[in-house]
């Protein structure tokens, strides 16, 4: 390189290492001037100008080059397009954003990339800037439509410029998230072939004046600059050329001319400067004296620089477009250099670090810029220097990844970098603070749904448009015998109802329903299998996803209908039963098959009601924050709790509040303690009092919702309608009393037969005697003594005086029988109450023995072990009766079985222990075998043969000790050698405890 125009090159670099481009073109200019004027004089002038020109098109290529990476790493798309509205440029991002390769628009119209709406404001844009003439920024549309190759439409965000390129004018158009490296390589590379073309022609033409500066010669050369012969320009002075329209020009070369200076690059227009054959002409001269020193004119070089002129200007505005671009684009963007030092930035990168403002400055280095303020940077619990070496890893590889960062501002920014040709890296910082909150937003939604979806009674699975699985709570799982979480992505079909292909046929699954019908669909007492083969009964509905009018998939919502099924077949089993009994002991039941089809009735309803429920989900499900207001109701909420209004907001204790059992006062509402973090909670039997007054039976289960940070942040209450249940377990214990009663009748009339014949038989006998005996005192007040005695003789008056009495006695002691086993049923047969009583249970056990004598004598005896001191019980005496007839028959049942062929023996016992009272029913039966111990307390589960027992008193017993007396039963058995079942009940008094027995005639 020559020494000069290193030295101009070593001026003109910056301390940060960049080249100040204006300051080493000036430079180079001016040297390229004194070498055209000692071009005559010096032969290695060709060589110079050869090595200016180099130098020239390095800077041109350095620029482009920097210019090029810029743009093709930009993360906006841009477009250009002509004034007839067609697209002219299409660059890589917005290939990427449109889904169009360039050659398929360019040339199209602009309104093919938005909708017909949003294109009549881009026509009105594009018809102000033709008519107006002006360019520059013209408006930025801040929302906007664009349309993709597929049709999709999708929000874009556009700032509209107008450039003029001589005689063309164009509008570009910056799109935001795209790159504008295809309209700035397109510009790059004009202005590189018009600096290429400058320097290619660039030529040299020499002249001289006189003393007065008027042109004495020109070199033929100027005829082809000017478009004039040098004869035509010879008498005429720059000043006459041109060189006067400058005046601060012309002034300071006056001064030159008149100093006899020499002068350098003197630059002027020939013609109009916006004229068509507009020149700019570069002269430098020397003075020139004669032998005797005077002053003769001058001789110099001139130069057409005017392509020169041209492109420095192009450049300049493509420079002046490009820093316009990077300052208008949305996100944060910085150039760093080789050397890893700060090249520029846009106000937007400033933003993202604002607590890095003094620091970040050009030629800062990106790891010095991280470590000026480590408070600006959220590490959260990793060490700050580990933090730096990884990201600088991360910076180093430049490999475009998405890398997020957390400021300790609480904002996320989105770095990407890129690597540039010349080994720079190109940084881009989005800001998705707004995203990162909607995104946990939507985790939070996520997880309070979740743990609705798991809380729900039912099972509920989501399914795509192929019928595959993509959502399953947990009692889904529990239902089919599978994890519910690997059952995501499995055939719901081929999980629940595995089928033969040859049978199988689409419009039977689900879907297939949805799509016949078009809209919801219920199916009851359908068949699911389970993952160990066997099959489950179900009702299930299901519900269309609709996306845009289209099936996007569906809902399936399905329960076990085991229980429902046996219950209702109890039902009708009961039923039939009774009917049997009323047609073969008494029509007193008439009334009770009634009020059974009442209840079936209103149950069928209760069904119906929930099945329109329009979210799929029986139980009504409330949320509520830590300050106890309510966040969320279902629409079960709303029926059930007689809500017109939304209650979102509202206290829940202003909505409804918790009532003990059958009482009336107000508990303490279990939430605020799951809240505290005590843990879940739920009853089974409740009353919630709604605002209206409404008493709702309930059983409901409050469960906690955790937090980001693990702690509580709402708790969700799950409640279902009880009522009808409740019914229906009134009415089957009624009529499990009155299948017993039915039962006990026959050994009762048997019981009471046996002392009524004997009175009869002795009222009889006492009837004949006194006949008797009024024939004998008639015939003996007739006659003598002896005559009397005689008589007395004759019918037996000694022996009918003797047996009367005992006749008497013995028909007493048979009506007091008959009376003690009338009182004893009346006692067994004492009405339920509303209110729990004080209770004498030695009292209700021996009645009970009493009436059930007839289920017992033939197989067993009773033996009686009471306490004498046993205190009185709060309770239901008529509901307990029904419990312990119910062992005492099961005992007498399982003795039989036994066949101990009379030796059976059944033990009653009560006992106090602590604040408990103990009645044990022990016999030496069959006991209970280990296989189904578990399950005797389940609803209709028996091991008595067909006719003896329908499964529901040991059931109905349960309740009745443990929901209504919160008591519990629990059973010893050895298989083969016996039972003994013991009822626990508590002796505390509650409010709602009547004092007294009463008195059961």
């Amino acid at each position: 390189m020559h020494e000069r125009l290193a030295l101009q090159l070593r001026d003109a670099t910056r301390s940060d290492g960049t080249v100040d481009l204006d300051c080493l073109l000036a430079a180079v200019d001016a040297s390229y001037a004194i070498a055209d004027g000692e071009h005559a004089a010096r032969p290695q002038d060709e060589e110079v100008r050869r090595e200016l020109a180099r130098l020239r098109q390095d800077v041109l290529s350095e620029a482009k080059a920097r210019f090029d990476a810029v743009m093709d790493n930009v993360g906006e798309a841009v477009v250009t397009v002509g004034l007839d509205g067609s697209i002219l440029t299409f660059n890589r991002a917005a290939e990427g954003m449109f889904g169009y390769a360039a050659a398929d628009v360019v040339g199209r119209d602009m309104a093919m990339l938005t909708t017909e709406a949003r294109a009549e404001r881009f026509r009105a844009v594009l018809a102000e800037f033709a008519r107006s003439g002006d360019s520059g920024p013209l408006e930025h549309i801040r929302e906007s439509e664009g349309v993709r190759h597929d049709s999709d439409i999708f929000p874009i965000e556009i700032a509209l410029a107008g450039i003029d390129h001589g005689d063309r004018r164009q509008l570009v158009g910056v799109i935001r998230d795209m790159s504008v490296q295809v309209e700035t390589e397109r510009q790059l590379r004009e202005s590189e072939g018009r600096f290429r073309d400058l320097v290619g022609s660039a030529s040299d033409w020499f002249w001289e004046t006189d003393a007065e500066h008027r042109l004495t010669f020109v070199s033929e050369r100027i005829a082809s600059v000017l478009g004039v012969k040098a004869a035509a320009i010879v008498g005429n002075t720059f000043f006459d050329l041109g060189l006067a329209d400058d005046p601060a020009a012309a002034a300071e070369h006056l001064d030159e001319l008149a100093e006899r200076r020499p002068f350098r690059d003197r630059v002027f227009h020939v013609g109009p400067p916006e004229g068509h054959d507009s020149r700019v002409i570069r002269i430098s001269g020397i003075p020139v004296f004669n032998p005797v020193g005077d002053f003769v004119g001058y001789r110099g070089v001139g130069v057409d620089v005017t392509r020169e002129v041209v492109a420095e200007r192009r450049a300049h505005k493509a420079q002046q477009l490009l820093a316009d671009a990077i300052e208008r684009i949305v996100d944060g963007l910085a150039i760093y250099d080789a050397n890893d030092r700060l090249v520029l930035f846009n106000p937007e990168y400033a933003k993202v670090f604002a607590g890095l403002t003094r620091e970040m400055r050009p030629g800062v280095r990106f790891e010095t810029l991280l470590r000026s303020n480590p408070a600006v940077f959220d590490t959260e619990s990793e060490d700050f220097e580990h933090w730096v070496e990884r990201r600088m890893e991360y910076h180093r590889a430049a490999s475009g990844q998405p890398f997020v960062v957390r400021l300790s501002s609480g904002r996320w920014i989105l770095h990407r970098e890129f690597r540039m040709a010349d080994g720079g890296v190109v940084g881009l910082r989005t800001d998705i603070t707004e995203l990162k909150l909607r995104e946990q937003e939507l985790e939070s939604l996520r997880r309070l749904y979740r743990v609705i979806l798991d809380t729900a009674g039912e099972g509920i699975v989501g399914l795509d448009t192929d019928g595959r699985v993509t959502f399953a709570n947990r009692r889904a799982g529990d239902l089919l015998g599978r994890v519910s979480e690997a059952m995501v992505g499995c055939d719901f079909h081929a999980l629940a109802q595995p089928r033969d292909e040859e049978l199988w046929r689409a419009e039977e699954t689900a879907l297939g329903r949805i799509r016949a019908l078009g809209a919801s669909a219920g199916v009851a007492e359908d068949r699911f299998v389970r993952a160990d083969g066997s099959e489950m009964p179900v009702d299930y509905e299901i519900s269309p996803i609709n996306e845009d009018g289209r099936l996007a998939g569906a809902v399936v919502v399905f329960r076990d209908a085991t229980l429902r099924l046996r219950y209702e077949q109890t039902l009708a089993d009961s039923h039939r039963e009774l009917e049997r009994l009323v047609a073969e002991r008494t029509g007193e039941l008439t009334r009770e098959v009634a009020n059974r089809a009442r209840t079936e009735s209103a149950l069928r309803e209760s069904r119906e009601r929930l099945k329109g429920i329009s979210d799929s989900l029986f139980e009504g499900v409330l949320v509520i924050n830590r300050s106890g207001l309510l966040t969320f109701a279902n629409p079960s909420a709303r029926t059930l709790l007689d809500l017109d209004d939304e209650p979102e907001g509202f206290p829940v204790e202003s909505v409804f509040s918790i009532r003990h059992g059958v009482g009336d006062d107000c508990v303490a509402a279990p939430w605020a303690s799951v809240l505290a973090g005590a843990g879940n909670f739920c009853d089974n039997d409740a009353v919630f009092l709604t605002a209206g007054g409404k008493r709702l039976e309930v059983a409901y289960a409050c469960s906690a919702v955790s937090g980001d940070g693990g702690g509580i942040r709402a708790a969700v209450i799950s409640f279902r309608d009880i009522s009808p249940l409740k019914s229906a377990q009134r009415d089957a214990l009624q009529a499990s009393r009155m299948a017993s009663v039915g039962q006990l009748a026959a050994g009762i009339a048997h019981e009471i037969n046996t002392p009524i014949q004997y009175i009869g038989d002795n009222l009889r006998f006492i009837a004949e005697s006194m006949a008797d005996i009024a024939a004998a005192v008639s015939e003996g007040r007739m006659a003598g003594v002896a005559a009397f005695d005689q008589a007395m003789d004759s019918h037996d008056i000694a022996y009918l005086l003797d047996e009367i009495p005992r006749a008497a006695s013995q028909s007493l002691d048979g009506v007091a029988q008959v009376a003690r086993i009338v009182l004893s049923m009346k006692e067994f047969s004492h009405p339920g109450a509303s209110h729990k009583t004080m209770a004498d249970l030695n009292r209700a056990l021996d009645s009970t023995i009493t009436v059930s004598r007839n289920t017992w004598k033939h197989v067993a005896r009773i033996d009686t072990d009471f306490a004498a001191d046993l205190p009185t019980v709060p309770c239901y005496a008529g509901e307990l009766n029904q419990v312990f007839l119910n062992l005492i028959v099961n005992a007498a049942h399982a003795i039989e079985a036994a066949g101990r062929g009379g030796d059976g023996r059944i033990l009653v016992s009560t006992r106090v222990e602590g604040e408990w009272v103990v009645v044990r029913v022990a016999d030496n039966g069959t006991g209970i075998a280990l296989d189904v111990r578990d399950k005797i307390f389940d609803p209709f589960f028996t091991t008595k043969e067909v006719g003896k027992g329908t499964g529901q008193g040991l059931a109905i017993s349960r309740d009745v000790v443990v929901v209504k007396h919160h008591g519990r039963i629990d059973v010893d058995s050895r298989p083969g050698v016996g039972a003994t079942f013991s009822v626990w009940l508590p002796l505390a008094v509650e409010d709602d405890v009547q004092d007294g027995y009463g008195d059961p005639s």
